[in-house]
């Protein structure tokens, strides 16, 4: 990504000479090694990151003195947590030489503190977790310092980083449903505190699988980054056991599914009346996108992708699509003929080399294909049952939208990514705000407009249930999403 353009423009002219409350964390794509492939059986442990296996992460600084300590950025998630130096996964020579990327030395900093010991422990969906203390300290980041933030330090962990999760504090691995649960101010409640930021709100942007950079906003967005205006959705809240609502996950509803064909010009609705009601969380912690198969195998058949569902998982798509300019659009809000908002996701982005977290395994033959350089695809199904399931846009989706996430009155802005942008805007957030600034981005152009969308393709589901046993199966990492606390949900 090219250097930005520095300049910040306060919202309201008389506060032009005040610092801001905004904080900017520069994010980047880390890769992994391609040995922390692991062969799983639920698809809902697939997602972890990026092309080939990396990571958005960030650097930070923890303790007094300060230490360096990189984080994997999680909108999915709310703890933030980090891995001591004497953890098991960085004293073990095998694991160190895979997966130790430093960790944190608690006896170096005057300013650490333990707050609850041995409380913390934390499991994500495909199983990996760790375990540790509650301890609070100092982490400094984009020019701000955040005092006593209550973290997690992990001395037992499957997991190779720590993460920093900036969801819902209702989340946090703390609150899991027993007698002792609890829940703590989260690094964004506690930057709202501190007078860092006005509101419990941010803004991501992540580029294009080009760019290895992208940034967080917090407090605030950027009007360089997206096109036309943010569109404003309702976040959905969680189904309690209990029957009650609480916002958990940033889940939005989507409302329609289409395709504009490169060779055509022309769209073709895959599916309005199943897209009804249809939550999905918008989670950076999570590479891929994981959507229902009914909707997956329609996308796959549009552009002749093969579901490999005995073997390794894993969808197989032309890698000649990488030069293929025809876009899928992911409808928000409204209907499918009349959404609120459209992100155009060109096919570009959902195709992915078989390399790193997608390398296939010596002795692991693949299924006959109808093309001969094949590459994943940046789509896997959800095979849980409707009840229980949780559909993803992860980052392959992500890429295209510009989203604000403002926790504070439970709103997504949403609006489509202005790629490779060299200009920088911050718009300050302000406190008592009711909704996300109604502020406009760049103007829209000929090439994103939308054509009439045809008559809706019949959408079947694939005849053969894609739920694999088989110990072959290869996938790619894991993802951030928590295991949800005990008393959440039955459903998003």
């Amino acid at each position: 990504m090219k250097a930005p353009i520095t300049s910040a423009i306060v919202a309201v002219a008389a506060l032009s000479s005040c610092a801001i409350a905004v904080v900017t964390l520069p994010i980047s794509r880390k890769t992994q090694h391609s040995s922390q492939i692991r062969r799983r059986d639920p698809i809902t442990e697939i997602l972890g990151n990026n092309e080939t296996g990396g990571l958005y992460t960030a650097d930070a600084v923890v303790g007094t003195p300060p230490q360096k300590i990189t984080f994997q950025i999680d909108t999915g998630s709310s703890d933030v947590w980090m891995l001591a130096a004497s953890a098991d996964l960085c004293t073990n020579p095998v694991l160190q030489a895979e997966r130790r990327r430093g960790g944190f030395e608690e006896k170096k900093s005057s300013s650490f503190k333990v707050s609850k010991k041995n409380a913390f422990s934390i499991t994500y969906v495909d199983g990996t977790g760790s375990a540790g203390d509650y301890i609070q300290d100092t982490l400094s980041f984009g020019g701000a310092t955040i005092k006593q933030l209550e973290m997690g330090i992990a001395y037992t962990s499957t997991v190779p980083m720590g993460i920093m999760g900036i969801g819902y504090d209702f989340t946090e691995a703390s609150n899991d449903g027993t007698a002792t649960a609890f829940i703590y101010p989260s690094i964004i409640d506690t930057m709202v505190t501190q007078g860092l930021i006005n509101t419990k709100a941010y803004s991501l942007y992540l580029d294009d699988l080009e760019e290895a950079t992208g940034s967080i906003i917090f407090g605030g967005l950027d009007s360089e980054k997206y096109y036309g205006s943010l569109t404003q959705l309702p976040i959905v809240p969680g189904t309690l056991v209990n029957g009650s609502k609480a916002y958990g996950f940033p889940a939005v509803m989507m409302s329609g599914l289409s395709m504009i064909s490169s060779k055509t010009g022309q769209a073709t609705n895959f599916a309005d009346r199943y897209l009804a009601e249809y939550p999905v969380v918008l989670d950076s912690g999570s590479t891929v996108s994981l959507l229902d198969p009914v909707l997956g195998q329609a996308m796959l058949t549009a552009i002749n992708g093969v579901y490999d569902y005995t073997v390794t998982g894993l969808l197989f798509v032309d890698c000649s699509l990488r030069n293929d300019v025809s876009t899928f659009n992911f409808a928000f809000g409204g209907t499918a003929t009349a959404p609120k908002v459209t992100i155009k996701v060109p096919i570009s982005e959902l195709v992915y080399d078989l390399t790193g977290l997608y390398a296939i395994p010596a002795g692991v033959t693949l299924p006959r294909l109808p093309f001969k350089n094949p590459c994943a695809f940046g789509i896997m199904f959800n095979t849980d049952s409707p009840a229980q399931s949780t559909s993803i846009l992860g980052d392959t989706f992500l890429r295209s939208a510009y989203v604000v996430y403002d926790l504070q009155n439970n709103l997504i802005g949403m609006a489509q990514t202005n790629f490779d942008s060299n200009q920088t805007n911050i718009v300050e957030f302000f406190a008592n705000q009711t909704k996300i600034p109604d502020v406009a981005g760049i103007p829209v152009p000929a090439s994103l407009q939308l054509p009439a969308l045809a008559p809706t393709v019949p959408v079947v589901a694939p005849t053969v249930v894609p739920k694999l046993t088989t110990s072959l199966r290869v996938l790619p990492s894991r993802t951030t999403a928590r295991v949800p606390p005990k008393v959440t949900t039955k459903s998003i």
